[in-house]
């Protein structure tokens, strides 16, 4: 390992710069990758939770924040099950 980077605009760029190779989340692609840098997207699934004090399902600001979550999620990531 030569570096260590947690921000992906910056491994992007050390990939560009020819310092190796990563593994980034769609999400942490911003924008269009320098001309230099080939993604290649990795058949992965990832899932997330919430996590809320047991009995506070039906709190409106747990609802909200739920929903708001889901909303930011873009389409092609969204997946087909309900386990959030």
């Amino acid at each position: 390992m030569r570096h260590q980077v947690d921000e992906f605009d910056t491994v992007l760029a050390l990939v560009a710069a020819g310092q190796g190779v990563a593994v980034v989340p769609q999400l942490g692609v911003t924008g269009p990758p320098d001309p230099a840098v080939a993604l290649t997207r990795l058949h992965m699934e990832r899932r997330t939770k919430v996590a809320f004090r047991s009995g506070a399902a039906a709190h409106p600001a747990v609802a909200a924040f739920t929903a708001a979550l889901r909303a930011s999620v873009p389409p092609d990531l969204a997946g087909t099950g309900s386990g959030g």
